[in-house]
């Protein structure tokens, strides 16, 4: 099928029904030692990929095996464009077929570039299933293009809040199809941008990062220098600060002077090898377990500082959270206080951070407002979770006040985790102390294919 030919009467308008398999979870072992393989950066990885198709070299990405979901449909996207990415095993050697093919085989990507104006009209709509990232970075790409290309996603992502981004491609002159809801997947992007004479985008960065770091990232196609003006209180700042570095060390030369980006043409220069740090975020889970099960973690592949994107914080506040972090081993010794914490860099940690605080010292969240267009209301699932298994919370304007001290307890019903990956995971290491059924099966395939596994 070709894309002019999605229609809403085709199978891809159907309802997805992502994360609505159940799944039953036994209580597990307690008090194990674990040794915690954290999984790659997936915002690393997912901007090296795009990056990486721009240039006019070859470039491998290294160290992306278990990447899961959400980077493969990065790599899926790029390939329907005409990017040729080759899998490679730890041998050094192409992975030629789908049987032979598992991702824990996967090492590296080798994406052979195909340079600014090298992407191919696809054949069929582009598929970002659950990514957030894929989809903004995705779109402005193919905001540059003189052919139309349709975005759709799974149901999760159809559901989410995505108006500031199209606005912002809609002023540099893109035309901005819904085919189902405004504002809402699916969506058919007819350019190029800036065929008339517009330098200037306004861009509301007080939701999400993403947009600011897709405009970065696209930027390389730009023909003269573009403004982008951003209001409101940015969030996620060091994920717009990692598409910034990634651009600037490949080639780019933008500026940031106060709330304006100036934006430049560029050449995409990527060294022969990029490699993927490991996701200091995901290590949130392996504390939520030494806390809720009282496993003894052994963490492998904690990132520097510079490389964590803001979740640092959970090693600076490990102690006041009542954990002893000695070089890679994370132990629950139960001293935890009752503390503030500050999420508006780090907002994928609101749901683990809540179940730890409320197992432990209690405290405050804040600066969570903007966790509420993730995958799910973040804010309220997360209050949901904790009430799934008798435990409590409040919801204040920007974040969350928890009790301390609380005792898990076993669901009196299905728990429901929205679709979102994080949700889920939090969910399972709950389930694998009390027990439970949890409606999200295979959710933390998005970012951890490993994940069940630990327990």
């Amino acid at each position: 099928m070709g894309n002019e030919d999605y229609t809403s009467s085709s199978r891809q308008l159907q309802k997805v029904s992502i994360g609505d398999e159940l799944i039953s979870v036994g209580i597990s072992e307690l008090n194990k030692h674990v040794k915690w393989q954290l999984p790659p950066s997936k915002s690393h990885a997912i901007r090296a990929l795009i990056l990486a198709s721009q240039s006019n070299a070859k470039t491998i990405i290294s160290g992306i095996a278990n990447c899961g979901d959400d980077v493969n449909s990065m790599k899926e996207c790029l390939t329907q464009l005409g990017v040729v990415i080759e899998e490679i095993d730890s041998r050094g050697d192409v992975i030629e077929t789908l049987d032979d093919k598992k991702s824990s085989e996967i090492e590296s990507f080798r994406v052979h570039g195909v340079g600014k104006n090298g992407f191919s009209k696809p054949k069929d709509f582009l598929n970002v299933g659950n990514s957030g990232t894929t989809l903004r970075l995705v779109a402005l790409l193919c905001s540059r293009f003189t052919f139309s290309v349709i975005i759709d996603g799974d149901e999760t992502l159809r559901n989410r809040d995505t108006e500031i981004l199209w606005d912002s491609i809609k002023q540099s002159g893109v035309n901005v199809s819904f085919m189902s809801e405004e504002n809402r997947l699916p969506v058919k992007l007819t350019g190029p941008w800036f065929s008339k004479s517009v330098d200037k985008i306004t861009l509301d960065v007080s939701k999400s990062s993403q947009p600011l770091s897709a405009w970065m990232i696209a930027s390389s196609g730009l023909e003269r220098m573009i403004e982008i003006f951003r209001v409101g209180n940015s969030v996620s700042n060091r994920h717009w600060e990692l598409s910034l570095s990634m651009c600037n060390q490949y080639g780019s030369k933008i500026i940031i002077d106060r709330n304006k980006v100036n934006l430049f043409p560029w050449d995409v220069e990527l060294p022969d090898t990029v490699e993927i740090p490991k996701d200091a975020s995901m290590a949130s889970f392996a504390m939520l377990a030494c806390s809720c099960l009282g496993y003894k973690v052994e963490i492998q592949g904690w990132p520097n500082d510079d490389d964590s994107i803001g979740h640092e914080i959970l090693k600076a506040k490990s102690k006041d959270l009542g954990f002893s972090w000695q070089n890679d081993t994370i132990d629950y010794l139960g001293s935890a206080r009752s503390i503030e914490i500050d999420i508006t860099n780090c907002n994928d940690l609101i749901t683990p951070l809540s179940v730890i605080m409320a197992i432990g010292g209690g405290g405050v969240i804040t600066g969570a407002s903007h966790t509420s267009f993730k995958e799910s209301n973040r804010i309220n699932s997360t209050q949901y979770l904790l009430k799934s298994f008798g435990m409590n919370c409040q919801i204040n304007n920007d974040g969350i006040t928890i009790p301390g001290g609380q005792i898990p307890n076993v669901p009196e019903e299905i728990v429901d985790c929205f679709g979102d990956h994080r949700i889920f995971m939090s969910a399972y290491i709950l389930a694998s102390r009390v027990g439970a059924k949890l409606r999200g099966k295979g959710l933390h395939k998005v970012a951890d294919e490993l994940f069940i596994k630990r327990f």
